[in-house]
């Protein structure tokens, strides 16, 4: 059975023709036919090969390498991986389900108390609360919807166009810092930006595949909207989840009160910070399981497209699998749940560790023990630079688990090939169209913001408020608008770039498939990037 689907509902023949890896072995070139006597090197004339005139346009398909193939790895039936991570993230979500009860149980009798009213106390009508989250929610939804079609119609000048315009933002984020004497930073931004302009020389001749790449992935997208939706689900459970962490958190607080001691000191018991740590680390492991769920789930998608999906005489692409997000779905949250808990447990700890370190830091800084303070900046600076790394190297590694259906581990080796092998145009890649993203993703956030800004004031002055209850009001409308832009931009941005990931893996790790299954798209990737056809990254 394949590992995309069992093929129900089709004849042999039909199998067997999404089966782009049963091809018979072919001879090597040293080899010579059974039956035939090698020819006499001696006994013809010598004559030169013809090679194709320069200006030859078609590229022809590489030689299928049975051996090398990617295809060949994939998981026909798939097992579960990781089971130990798998149990281990239940037992914490047991753990911290006690927690949220020890909190909410706490922080809801609060809540339903009528708050004091005073002159300047903080409020918002149900009608305001309903107008802001609306113009967020609507502004953002049209943002995104007109910036998505300009991304497909103008590809290429919106990669080339936001390159730049983010090497603006850089310089004139650098020079506000100078402005505000804060040198070093400002310094430091201003190289960078500078240097990241002139690789603009070296990079620019990866634009049209990057081009190709994210018209190809949003022509996916587009054909399974069903990716869209899985992200939705996932931005809302992470919502939920993050909600009741935060109402939790207060309630613990007020469960066990911090004592205040000389020069306002404030301290808490052994088991208060035992809870609060660990809460910290079920936000960061849980957050980073959702996030990674998703990501697994679009690229078996595209997995199943890349692998399964088959041109027509028309050019349209048919996948032998009725639901094939659902497929990957079910894969995500099952076979693969243990692989995408362990890559996210990392993350976690190392998160866990920073944020400990920075509050180490902040209290040495208090008490005037710069020495320690210092210390704790460096280590927690350099925490952030490997998880970082980390991050980015999960993205790849998870693209082969959801691919093939490798533990997370396995997944880390062959993602370490695809790096040595293919890291500098993978870094160029998502370069080029994170830029895009970006750019778009400020866009829409500082759109929402504004208008919710003119909204609220204008609320404030047609009920007379003013001081510092406007302010307040201000602030929460504007804060929240612009999360809510870059959550619902996020969504979007979010599935392409998990799209793009897979699409990329499959290409290094077996670009003859493509050239059998979909030969146009095979053919306009070539033209744009040629080193492809030489075969997979094992080759």
């Amino acid at each position: 059975m394949s590992y995309y689907g069992d093929g129900k509902g089709y004849s042999q023949q039909q199998q067997q023709h999404y089966q782009p890896y049963a091809l018979p072995q072919q001879p090597y070139y040293s080899q010579q036919p059974q039956g035939y006597a090698p020819p006499d090197p001696y006994s013809q004339p010598y004559a030169a090969p013809a090679y194709a005139p320069q200006h030859q346009q078609y590229y022809p398909p590489p030689p299928p390498d049975v051996q090398s193939s990617g295809a060949q790895k994939i998981n026909k039936s798939p097992k579960f991986k990781d089971i130990w991570a798998t149990i281990l993230f239940l037992v914490h979500l047991a753990g911290i389900a006690f927690i949220f009860y020890l909190g909410l149980s706490t922080i809801i009798p609060i809540l339903q108390k009528p708050p004091p009213t005073t002159s300047n106390s903080i409020s918002f009508s149900a009608q305001e609360i309903g107008i802001s989250i609306g113009i967020a929610v609507g502004v953002s939804g049209i943002f995104s919807i007109l910036y998505y079609s300009l991304m497909q119609r103008f590809t290429g000048k919106m990669i080339t166009f936001t390159f730049f315009l983010s090497i603006l933002i850089s310089l004139a984020l650098a020079a506000f810092y100078i402005w505000q004497k804060v040198y070093v930073a400002g310094i430091i931004i201003g190289i960078f930006a500078i240097l990241y302009a002139l690789s603009y020389f070296a990079m620019r001749s990866r634009i049209p595949f990057a081009k190709v790449m994210l018209k190809t992935v949003c022509a996916i997208t587009n054909k399974y909207p069903a990716t869209l939706l899985t992200g939705l689900l996932g931005l809302l459970v992470s919502a939920a989840f993050n909600a009741a962490w935060i109402l939790s958190l207060i309630g613990i607080v007020q469960r066990y009160q911090p004592r205040t001691e000389s020069r306002g000191r404030v301290t808490v018991s052994y088991e208060t910070y035992i809870i609060v740590v660990y809460m910290l680390f079920s936000l960061y492991w849980t957050t980073q399981v959702i996030y990674n769920t998703i990501h697994v789930t679009v690229c078996g998608l595209f997995a199943t497209y890349y692998f399964l999906g088959t041109s027509a005489a028309g050019g349209e692409v048919t996948v032998p699998v009725s639901n094939p997000t659902l497929a990957a779905a079910k894969r995500a949250l099952t076979t693969s749940f243990g692989s995408i808990c362990f890559g996210s447990l990392i993350i976690a700890i190392i998160r866990t560790i920073r944020t400990l370190l920075r509050s180490a830091a902040n209290q040495d800084a208090a008490e005037g023990n710069f020495c320690g303070a210092i210390c704790a900046v460096c280590v927690e600076c350099c925490l952030s630079w490997i998880e970082s790394l980390i991050e980015y190297f999960n993205t790849y590694a998870y693209a082969q688990v959801a691919i093939y259906g490798k533990d997370f581990c396995a997944a880390a080796k062959d993602t370490w090939r695809l790096v040595k092998s293919h890291g500098i145009d993978a870094i160029i890649n998502d370069s080029l169209i994170s830029n895009v993203f970006s750019v778009g993703a400020f866009s829409c956030g500082f759109l929402s913001g504004v208008l919710g800004y003119v909204y609220i004031n204008a609320a404030n002055g047609a009920n007379g408020i003013a001081g510092e209850a406007a302010t307040a009001r201000v602030i929460i409308v504007v804060v929240g608008a612009v999360l809510i832009g870059l959550a619902e931009f996020g969504l979007l941005s979010g599935v392409i770039d998990s799209g793009v990931t897979a699409t990329f893996v499959c290409l290094a790790e077996d670009p003859v498939a493509l050239s059998r299954t979909k030969p146009e798209l095979y053919q306009k990737i070539v033209e744009t990037y040629p080193a492809i056809q030489f075969g997979g990254m094992y080759s």
